[in-house]
């Protein structure tokens, strides 16, 4: 047996050397060069074996979008050193987890493209037993400040017949349009931004109070009625219902439109692309003075309707509703986490930021579910009472 061995070993060394001409250096190069494919399959197969191990979660590509690619993806590295076994992919198309705006809320719904929530929260209201809200905003008025002192009015309006007086006066300058709305069909957001915070401003809900069906309220008809009399008298931008409200913030960025009422989330693109001219925030004007209502648009995500592994994409949503102040800074965001809402450092520290705060703190915050089943019926009656107000 041992001869045997011996005999092996000395072939083995022949074969080898006959490969290498008996040069001690290319044998040392074949045994390293061997090692290292030996290491190298053994990690393959070995990032193989724990990629097994590894669920992937899949998000919808708006995150990016609506929170910022660098954001969101410093979110999910630290996510993922939390959690080893999990991975979050971007995606398009159906995924596990869905990220959206107020204007998205009532058709995921509708098409039940959303999981219930119940298993891991309690709420008490309609929309927190399918969605997760991330950052809030508020709805604010701009103002071009040059414009409406060059029109002689010293302060922003504060009452509707504030603003009219001021309307009047810019129109008469003749070189910038009063008001704008965008209301265009291609703008999701243009009732809920347009439209809506002037009958929440007027004290009034959108419907009767009690009422079972889409019967508008009084200070709905009024608000209507309103831009109606705006139109007539020549006082709204050109182009209503052909503009959209980022085409009208761009047109108050280069300093055609005296006022316009937006989202506080708009602050600081104004801030990046105004040039040559001031501009500053109030509440949106009322029908008389009083304490202002306002509702709070934001960014929701949910968990998608045929997500097959819900539990670990709870653990991912409910990391990021832990990281809602990190979100809520990136973002300038005011107020930010609400109902815990609290100032940031960027709200004392900016004076436009820390007028939006003192906007929010005053008023009154309205309950408005985009999900409900009458919100609607409720925007398709107010859509062609606006359509039919301005022929």
């Amino acid at each position: 047996m041992l001869k045997y061995c011996r005999k092996t070993i000395k072939k083995s060394r022949s074969f080898i050397t006959g490969l290498f001409g008996g040069n001690r250096i290319d044998i040392f190069l074949f045994f390293a060069v061997a090692a290292v494919l030996i290491i190298v399959i053994a990690g393959q197969i070995f990032r193989k074996v724990d990629s097994l191990r590894r669920t992937e979660i899949s998000i919808s590509r708006q995150g990016r979008e609506l929170f910022g690619a660098d954001i969101l993806g410093a979110l999910i590295q630290e996510f993922e050193k939390l959690y080893p076994d999990l991975r979050i992919q971007v995606a398009d198309g159906d995924t596990d987890i869905v990220f959206f705006d107020d204007s998205e809320i009532g058709s995921l719904m509708a098409e039940s493209a959303l999981a219930s929530l119940r298993p891991y929260i309690h709420s008490e209201t309609q929309a927190g037993q399918w969605v997760i809200p991330l950052v809030s905003y508020m709805d604010i008025f701009f103002y071009n400040i040059d414009i409406l002192q060059a029109a002689n009015c010293d302060r922003p309006p504060k009452t509707r017949a504030d603003f009219l007086a001021a309307a009047r006066a810019v129109a008469a300058l003749k070189t910038a349009s009063p008001l704008a709305l965008g209301l265009s069909e291609a703008d999701p957001l243009a009732l809920r931004r347009d439209i809506y915070p002037w009958v929440w401003a007027a004290g009034g809900d959108l419907r009767q109070s009690g009422a079972e069906n889409a019967v508008l309220s009084r200070a709905a008809n009024d608000t209507i009625a309103f831009f109606a009399q705006l139109y007539r008298e020549g006082l709204l931008a050109p182009d209503s219902f052909g503009t959209t409200g980022a085409q009208r913030l761009e047109e108050f960025a280069a300093g055609n439109i005296a006022m316009l009422s937006a989202s506080s989330r708009d602050i600081s693109f104004l801030q990046n692309n105004i040039d040559g001219f001031n501009f500053g925030v109030t509440a949106i004007p009322q029908t008389a003075p009083g304490k202002n209502r306002l509702a709070l648009p934001g960014i929701y995500a949910g968990i998608s309707g045929g997500c097959a592994q819900s539990d670990e994409a709870w653990t991912f949503l409910a990391y990021l509703a832990g990281r809602k102040q990190v979100l809520e800074e990136a973002l300038n965001a005011i107020p930010g986490n609400f109902p815990s809402a609290f100032p940031s450092g960027y709200t004392a520290d900016d004076p436009l930021f820390s007028k939006a705060w003192e906007i929010f703190e005053a008023a009154d915050i309205v309950e408005y579910f985009p999900a409900a089943p009458l919100e609607e019926e409720t925007g398709r009656i107010i859509w062609e009472k606006i359509t039919e107000a301005f022929k």
